[in-house]
């Protein structure tokens, strides 16, 4: 549709409303309007600006420096004009924390108004539900890399990646309330998202990774870029081999609780378990899961840190459930058997299940936002959307991951070492072909340190996949990906790739879409499935000078957090 005069007008009554301070919005938001209004364009989505940025303001030059490295400018100045007179980097980063937190309790109380009028409303109640939980988790996130970039020492690197997860929350907010947008209210509380929250804490992000780079010299900072912009940072000191299968889940944990079928231990369910553990726990507390079947839906807070689960082995110790997204009320994200929030979480030898099936569409076995976060030996299985690994830093080993479609997803940085990665049946007489997808990784910022990495990995169907692809093969195609998300990445290093995957390797989401911003890498893949020059061209080869980008220690600073499987110790 041409653009109108009433349209410019239109767009930009709404952005001096949202220019207005939060408080405005949060006090109207609580007022339904008196009569329907008229009906509104669907908000920009927050991952790009909704239209040109407007001149900068007259600032500062260290303001206007520092905004350089930003995506949304004119914002950026905005919110630091209450900065000192003579602002450090670090001052004017404080001053843009400021700015993204205090706009956060506006949007949680917006929530909890549109929840009040939805219970009429499964579908927008759990909306709802989900964006005070999401917001409530940002806050934290935010709060926490605020407190660590003000130490005299501050780690960028945690303070990046806790951000990221701040903002990924943002998101998920604007994108619950996007299945639901029926009323002005839902309507405003996403444009307040996309055009103020969001904006503010992917700035705070973008100043983060520049003074990551650059350091404090504000003269050379500018827009975050990604390997796709020919950017590598400098890798971390390889201590033990960039994934060298050193670390996991410590052997000869003793239990602090015991879970088992038959009534003789101190919990019959895992829940139970759980709910028993301390909260804010220092140190591992160790469930001890014996052999069985355990039909629950297991919820792990933010406030259970350090929880460890053991089982008997994979196939031996089960918990599975069959939510899936096909149910009213229930999302993907609500749909996990297992859904873990505490840092420091750790499994071994057991499997996490999601039995919904190939019809039900999403349907996760396994959720994880657990920063820290160590899973050894376990088996993930389901169809579509088996294992969300969310958010924050995830270390996966020796484990075996089973699905269909977009089965390895999320928005966290994963590094997933000797996991064998299996295809299941979708359609067992399809008519028009199938396209399974090992990943969809949906990264929405540039600035956002996260992504998928698999390092010595096999990819292959299983025994009935395998049976019928060798029936038809062009009807069963497998793809290594597709971009969930505008700056999705991910990179397979030195992995078997059997007959199964496509010679184009990738797929796409829909048209053109990402194929310019998103980072999809290989290096060193093997099998009849590995053959890297024939892949699609908006796919990258790794140089091998820049292979340490993605090793344990510098994709998700394992060195500093993974225990060592024999000794436990750090």
């Amino acid at each position: 549709m041409a653009d109108s005069p009433l349209l410019h007008l239109l767009l930009f009554l709404l952005l001096f409303l949202l220019l207005l301070p939060p408080f405005t919005f949060a006090t109207s938001s609580h007022h339904p309007p008196k009569s329907k209004p008229k009906p509104k364009p669907k908000p920009t989505p927050p991952n790009s600006p909704p239209f040109p940025s407007p001149p900068l303001p007259p600032a500062p030059l260290p303001i206007l420096l520092a905004c350089n490295a930003t995506r949304f400018p004119s914002v950026c100045v905005s919110s630091l004009t209450s900065s000192p007179a003579s602002p450090s980097p670090l001052s004017l980063l404080s001053t843009s924390f400021s700015a993204s937190l205090s706009s956060i309790p506006p949007a949680i109380s917006t929530a909890k108004y549109i929840l009040s009028l939805s219970s009429n409303n499964p579908n927008r109640s759990n909306a709802a539900t989900n964006c005070i939980e999401f917001l409530t988790l940002s806050l934290y996130r935010l709060t926490t890399a605020s407190k660590l970039m003000s130490l005299p020492s501050p780690s960028l690197p945690s303070v990046r990646i806790l951000s990221s997860a701040a903002l990924l929350y943002q998101y998920d907010c604007w994108s619950a309330y996007k299945y639901v947008n029926d009323s002005s209210t839902v309507s405003d509380a996403m444009a307040f998202l996309a055009n103020n929250l969001t904006a503010l804490t992917s700035n705070t992000i973008s100043m983060v990774a520049a003074l990551q780079r650059y350091g404090d010299d504000t003269s050379l900072w500018g827009p975050p870029k990604t390997e796709r912009d020919g950017y590598w940072p400098e890798p971390a000191s390889v201590r033990h081999g960039g994934g060298s299968g050193l670390g996991g889940v410590p052997t000869g944990l003793k239990p602090d609780v015991t879970v088992c079928k038959t009534g003789t231990c101190e919990y019959d369910t895992v829940q139970k378990a759980v709910d028993a553990a301390p909260q804010n726990g220092k140190s591992s507390y160790t469930v001890y899961i014996k052999a069985g079947v355990y039909e629950e839906t297991v919820r792990i807070p933010f406030e259970k840190t350090n929880v460890v689960f053991v089982g008997d082995g994979m196939g031996q110790t089960v918990i599975t459930g069959s939510l899936n997204a096909d149910t009213v009320g229930v999302s993907t994200y609500n749909s996990a058997t297992v859904g873990v929030l505490g840092d420091g979480f750790m499994a071994r030898d057991l499997t996490f299940a999601n039995t919904a099936g190939p019809d039900a569409h999403q349907a996760v076995a396994f959720r994880s936002d657990s920063d820290l976060s160590v899973l050894d030996s376990v088996e993930f299985l389901g169809h579509q959307d088996t294992l969300y690994a969310h958010a924050l830093r995830q270390y996966y080993t020796n484990c075996r991951i089973s699905g269909t479609v977009d089965f390895i997803f999320g928005n966290s940085a994963s590094l997933f070492h000797n996991c064998s990665i299996f295809i299941l049946p979708r359609q067992l007489k399809p008519e028009h072909g199938e396209a399974n997808t090992v990943t969809a990784h949906g990264r929405t910022d540039p600035a956002q340190s996260t992504g998928f990495v698999f390092q010595n990995c096999v990819i292959n169907g299983s025994d009935d996949y395998l049976a019928l692809y060798r029936e038809n093969p062009a009807v069963h195609r497998v793809y290594l990906g597709r971009p969930w998300k505008e700056y999705s990445r991910t990179v397979y290093i030195n992995c078997l790739m059997e007959q199964i995957i496509r010679p184009e390797g990738w797929l796409q989401w829909s048209g053109d879409f990402a194929l310019k911003t998103l980072f999809y890498g290989e290096y060193g893949s093997s099998g009849p499935g590995g053959d890297a020059t024939r892949r699609v061209s908006w796919s990258s080869r790794v140089p091998q000078e820049h292979l340490g980008v993605y090793s344990v220690e510098s994709f998700i600073q394992g060195d500093q957090w993974i225990p060592n499987k024999k000794t436990g110790g750090k």
